[in-house]
């Protein structure tokens, strides 16, 4: 089955060579390299099928199904336009268009990644249940902030509202700088679905009942992937995959996972070499984590009103539908 992307200028090659080579002189890698080509994708969907609690807590799926059906009846549209923001393999998405689409004759669907692969993926998932849906693919990076709303509004009617789907975007970026961006594309009467993963306690509680979720084979064969392609042999690093406070008190932590060099070395990636001594450390991935206290207050300051919560029974996963402070509560 055919299928048509678009993709924004800075996933285009020289971009992506530019970046790649910024990461590795600042010692720290451009996290969409580590879904960017296929190979990556394919390890990114083998840990997630096995780690993520949507897909090993039954019960999570439930709550998505609660939260979908929340945020229809709170938009009760008949012209939507649902934007995922990261889609991922798009289980996620099918499962929200396919309860959206009997009551949503004017439904435009716009899957978003940093990944060809995965948005390919999306489609042909979605184009399976739902052949006649509209859909608008793009590839584009999230680390840039692009300026979206001009493209967005090239597929909405004045009748449209926007609901946006944020599913496991948020640990992987810069909380305070992320969110709001996303709310940037959220104008009055639109809403945002968030997920987080989050921290069943306080750092020291929790740390030793998450960090395995990301030190393990199918995350290390998911790191390594990403250094092979770039050039590093097995032999030259070592991954380490380790925890740091963001906060003092405890409710927001990071696990990071780091390329340790073991000798002395260089590198050259696009005809521009690199020195590297041993000892030296390059980050390859983080991952924040959340207590269930503190995000009513993470969301408020990023100008965002929080409609509902569902949190899982494990307190490690947890959906907000959330709509636009700086805009919706305006007279």
């Amino acid at each position: 089955m055919p299928v048509t992307l678009t993709f924004r200028d800075s996933q285009y090659p020289a971009r992506l060579a530019e970046q790649v080579c910024q990461g590795l002189g600042a010692r720290k890698l451009p996290g969409k390299l580590l879904y960017e080509s296929p190979a990556q994708a394919q390890r990114w969907l083998a840990y997630h099928q096995a780690y993520s609690p949507s897909r090993t807590e039954p019960t999570l799926l439930a709550l998505y199904d609660q939260a979908f059906q929340a945020a229809l009846q709170a938009l009760s549209l008949s012209a939507l336009h649902y934007i995922s923001l990261g889609c991922g393999g798009g289980n996620k998405d099918a499962l929200f268009l396919q309860q959206a689409a009997p009551h949503c004759p004017a439904l435009v669907f716009t899957p978003m990644d940093t990944s060809a692969a995965l948005v390919v993926e999306t489609l042909l998932r979605i184009q399976s249940a739902l052949p006649t849906l509209t859909t608008a693919p793009l590839v584009v990076d999230f680390d840039v902030e692009p300026a979206l709303t001009p493209w967005l509004s090239q597929y909405e009617t004045a009748a449209h509202r926007r609901l946006l789907a944020c599913f496991g975007m948020l640990p992987n970026f810069a909380y305070r700088t992320f969110l709001p961006y996303v709310r940037s594309l959220m104008r009055p009467g639109d809403l945002l679905l968030l997920s987080a993963n989050l921290s069943p306690g306080l750092y020291a509680d929790a740390v030793a009942r998450i960090l395995p979720q990301y030190d393990n084979p199918l995350a290390r064969a998911w790191y390594a992937g990403l250094l092979d392609s770039l050039g590093f042999a097995t032999s030259q690093v070592q991954l380490t995959v380790r925890s740091h406070l963001l906060q003092p008190d405890g409710h927001i932590w990071q696990i990071r996972a780091e390329a340790i060099v073991q000798h002395q070395m260089q590198l050259t990636v696009y005809n521009e070499t690199f020195h590297f001594t041993p000892g030296e450390s390059l980050a390859v991935f983080f991952s924040n984590r959340f207590t269930p206290q503190v995000m009513p207050q993470v969301l408020a300051d990023a100008g965002l009103s929080l409609v509902q919560t569902w949190l899982c029974d494990s307190q490690e996963e947890a959906i907000y539908l959330c709509s636009n402070s700086c805009v919706d509560n305006n007279p």
